[in-house]
């Protein structure tokens, strides 16, 4: 009875631990696709990967650091540390992560800041423009008069 009881044991132990020891990383594997997803690859992210070579190297290198004992946090963080935060797809977390974040809302609002003056000041172009056409003359003399006065001015200035 005691060793059957040692044979059961060892078979399970070898059916809960060799697998353990043995599982390489591959492409396929659920850690692999969350590492990978959360790399930009310098841009190639959403290549193919039959035909990006850049990619290819992001693929094994990830494999190998995997395989080589390496933990997600330690892979991205590795990344991160070589290309800064342009490694990620998103900014992380961090000083440089809400720099990357809030650019794109900064340059929004400053253009529409810019905008919205520029819309200003033809409105109230428009409107000046108005003044002076409804201002008329009051009579034809004075008409004659400030034509003749910018044509002397004009022909000074040309």
């Amino acid at each position: 009875m005691e060793m059957n009881k040692k044979i059961i044991v060892a078979t399970f132990l070898c059916f809960i631990l060799i697998p353990g020891l043995t599982s390489a990383f591959t492409y396929n594997s659920k850690e692999f696709k969350h590492i990978i997803a959360q790399l930009d690859m310098q841009g190639h992210a959403d290549h193919d990967l039959s035909t990006c070579s850049i990619k290819k190297i992001y693929y094994d290198e990830v494999v190998e650091m995997l395989n080589g004992g390496q933990s997600e946090p330690e892979i991205i963080q590795s990344y991160v540390d070589e290309y800064g935060q342009a490694a990620l797809r998103t900014p992380g977390g961090g000083t440089s992560g809400w720099i990357a974040w809030g650019m794109p809302a900064a340059g929004f609002g400053i253009g529409t800041v810019i905008v919205g003056v520029w819309i200003r000041k033809l409105t109230i172009k428009k409107a000046e423009a108005n003044v002076e056409a409804n201002a008329g003359w009051d009579s034809e003399i004075e008409k004659e008069i400030a034509s003749k006065t910018f044509d002397e001015e004009r022909r000074k200035l040309f």
